[in-house]
């Protein structure tokens, strides 16, 4: 009997040890607070914080003002009005850091549409796509060796620029693994990464032909061109980001980008800053109407 009273004695001890722990007060006695999320952040303060990154002409900066514009940007502006919420649009990161500054919380949205890609899945939460970025490979203007040939970039004598981090990195990895990779920093802008091709660190790039527009516009004596007699590389949905895990924010910005995908103001946008007609790949809509003559 004495054994017994000594058993249940020990397991009274140790149940009287664990059950505070399970509880986990802070030193102050009282339970930890739970952490607020975006969305409830967002739900309390009427305001969508904004990282961005320049990349025309879905967002672009006046260097005199200041001013923001872009396909991207005026969408989320639209997303803040069908949503009664303002959008701040805080600090400019760069493509290979944004999902660690957005798990920081210094921002709740990434707003300048990022490609969307498996990497990068595991670590944030995309939106439904904006629209969808090309991607090719670019040479200098007077390069004709991969021409016809895009299986050639794949060669140790060949340098691939890239931005650490960035998806355009993964591609380079996955498509030409043979190559050389000269990388500038994740908080690189996209003239940044064109001038290490015209500049003769790297041989190719890959990139979209929006970004190439524009280098060429502002380096007329350093042109890039596309790689010639060659096809995409991948095509990516382009898409807001939030912090992984931040499905509430997320679904909240997806249900008003489908109403303005659907009431044409994201096609009004694009159109506004599409310098060549058809060159934006759009969003198919997820439906067809018998009444106006559109198949299933």
């Amino acid at each position: 009997m004495k054994n017994k009273l000594s058993v249940v004695a020990v397991v009274v001890a140790l149940v009287a040890l664990v059950v505070p722990l399970l509880h986990s007060p802070d030193k102050g006695g009282e339970p930890a607070a739970k952490k607020e999320t975006a969305f409830e952040r967002v739900m309390r303060t009427r305001t969508i914080r904004c990282a961005y990154a320049l990349w025309p002409p879905f967002a672009m900066s006046d260097p005199n003002t200041g001013a923001k514009s872009g396909i991207n940007h005026e969408v989320m502006e639209a997303i803040g009005k069908v949503a009664n919420l303002k959008i701040e649009w805080l600090e400019e990161v760069g493509f290979g850091s944004f999902p660690d500054q957005l798990r920081s919380g210094k921002e709740d949205v990434f707003c300048t549409g990022a490609w969307m890609s498996v990497p990068r899945a595991q670590r944030i939460e995309y939106t439904a796509p904006i629209e969808y970025g090309v991607l090719y490979a670019y040479v200098r203007e007077n390069d004709a060796r991969f021409d016809g040939k895009l299986e050639t970039l794949n060669d140790e004598n060949v340098t691939m620029a890239v931005i650490d981090g960035n998806t355009s990195d993964a591609v380079t990895e996955a498509e030409f693994p043979k190559a050389k990779r000269y990388a500038v920093p994740s908080a690189a802008d996209a003239a940044q990464l064109l001038l290490t091709v015209a500049t003769g660190k790297g041989d190719a790039v890959i990139v979209d032909d929006f970004q190439i527009s524009d280098y060429n516009a502002h380096n007329p004596s350093n042109k890039l061109r596309r790689v010639a007699g060659t096809p995409p590389l991948r095509t990516f949905g382009t898409a807001y980001a939030v912090a992984k895990g931040e499905w509430e924010l997320r679904d909240l910005i997806n249900v008003a980008l489908s109403e303005l995908q659907l009431n044409g103001t994201v096609e009004r946008i694009i159109k506004k800053y599409e310098t060549t007609p058809g060159s934006v790949v759009r969003v198919v809509k997820p439906y067809a109407d018998p009444a106006r003559g559109e198949n299933p």
